[in-house]
């Protein structure tokens, strides 16, 4: 609708997510203004469709976003559809848009809205975000791996329980692991110490785990899925071994892809 407008450009709230305070140490929301706007492009360039919610509305709406201009510190946005929507938007001046980014979900709550019109065509203007929820970022890809059977074992610094499970998923950075939460305990924040993951042919690398999440496994009531960031490989030869397997892994669900 508004394709126009980019050429005459330059390239409190809803309902929270959760506590302030707790937001700005929590690892699901970007706050970096920097990746903020990064984000926000992102989303602009490859994502076409946007879902809207409204305060006080049960109604869906959609929209999209037109441009993110960092110099201005501001965001453009398609009017809505249904076009009911806007009224509405006009009255609450803030909204929710949520989409898949990465083949991930992630949501935005946009206030300070006002319309705005150029060319005869309009559209909305906002203050860019102060951040973006946005769960499981990573620099690197996970790849299910359950069908190796890896095994894993670790020491909770806090609770001093030894646990051990099976490992689901791995990155260059973490893995996922399904272990029996009946005596685990695990939560975010937990480091479990002197871990050891067995890889084929036997080869063990040691390392510390930080754990970013902790949940039931599937409707389990006795497992606990996890997942957990590398923390202090304690070699440079196991570190190539870990980089070697996981470059395995990686070959080879390219190569899956490719054959399906």
């Amino acid at each position: 609708m508004l394709t126009l407008i980019k050429k005459f450009f330059t390239k409190k709230t809803m309902t929270e997510e959760s506590n302030s305070i707790v937001e700005n140490h929590n690892p699901n929301f970007v706050t970096d203004p920097t990746k903020v706007i990064h984000l926000l492009s992102a989303i602009e360039a490859n994502t076409a469709f946007c879902t809207i919610k409204l305060k006080n509305s049960d109604a869906t709406y959609t929209s999209h976003i037109i441009d993110v201009q960092a110099a201005k510190q501001q965001i453009l946005l398609d009017e809505l559809v249904p076009d009911s929507g806007n009224k509405l938007l006009k009255q609450c001046k803030e909204l929710k848009l949520t989409t898949f980014l990465n083949n991930i979900h992630l949501s935005i709550v946009i206030t300070d809205i006002s319309p705005a019109e150029s060319l005869g065509e309009h559209y909305f203007k906002a203050p860019l975000p102060k951040r973006i929820y946005y769960p499981q970022r990573r620099n690197s890809p996970r790849i299910a791996i359950s069908a190796y059977n890896l095994t894993f074992q670790g020491t909770s610094n806090r609770t001093n329980f030894t646990v051990g499970g099976v490992v689901c998923d791995i990155s260059r950075n973490g893995i996922g692991l399904i272990i029996n939460s009946n005596t685990s305990r695990l939560m975010r924040g937990d480091l479990l110490k002197n871990c050891i993951l067995i890889l084929p042919n036997e080869l063990s690398i040691h390392f510390d785990l930080l754990i970013r999440s902790s949940k039931p496994y599937s409707n389990s009531r006795t497992k606990l899925l996890i997942g957990g960031h590398f923390d202090q490989l304690k070699s440079t030869k196991e570190q190539n071994q870990l980089e070697q397997f996981f470059a395995l892994v990686e070959r080879a669900q390219i190569r899956l892809k490719k054959d399906y």
